[in-house]
C-alpha cells in the first residue's frame, strides 16, 4: 500500500510538520497504526473501506503525535504545581508507556470504524 496521506491532505488539516520531514513521519505513523490494526486487516484496506477518511485523519494525528514526542521535552504529564513560586513537577515517561499511550490514542481515533476490533 502506498502512502495513505500525502502532504496536501496533511497540510489542509495541520501545519506542524515541515514538508521535508513529512514522508518520514507519515511512514512511522502508518507503521504504528498497522501494529494496532493488525497486518492482515491493514492489507485489506482500500479507499472503499468503511472509515477510510477517519483512518487518514488518524494518520495525520499520529504524525503530529510522533513529531511532538520527538521535539518536546522528555518530561510528560504535570504531577504537581505550586502556585506560590510557580513550580511544576513532571513525570518521566518510559518508551513503553509512550507507545501504550499512542496505541490508546490510535484506538480512540479509529473507534467506530471496525478497524480495531470492538473499540
Amino acid at each position: 500500500m502506498s502512502q495513505l496521506v500525502n502532504w496536501e491532505d496533511y497540510s489542509s488539516l495541520f501545519d506542524k510538520v515541515p514538508e521535508g520531514d513529512f514522508g518520514r513521519y507519515e511512514c512511522l505513523a502508518e507503521i504504528e497504526i498497522r501494529n494496532v490494526i493488525g497486518p492482515i486487516r491493514w492489507a485489506c484496506i482500500t479507499k472503499q473501506t468503511f472509515g477510510y477518511t477517519q483512518l487518514k485523519e488518524c494518520v495525520c494525528n499520529v504524525v503530529n503525535a510522533l513529531h511532538d514526542a520527538e521535539h518536546s521535552a522528555q518530561g510528560k504529564g504535570i504531577v504537581s504545581v505550586n502556585n506560590d513560586g510557580y513550580i511544576e513537577s513532571y513525570m518521566m515517561q518510559t518508551a513503553s508507556q509512550a507507545k501504550a499511550e499512542l496505541q490508546k490514542m490510535i484506538r480512540y481515533w479509529l473507534s467506530g470504524t471496525g478497524l480495531v476490533g470492538a473499540y
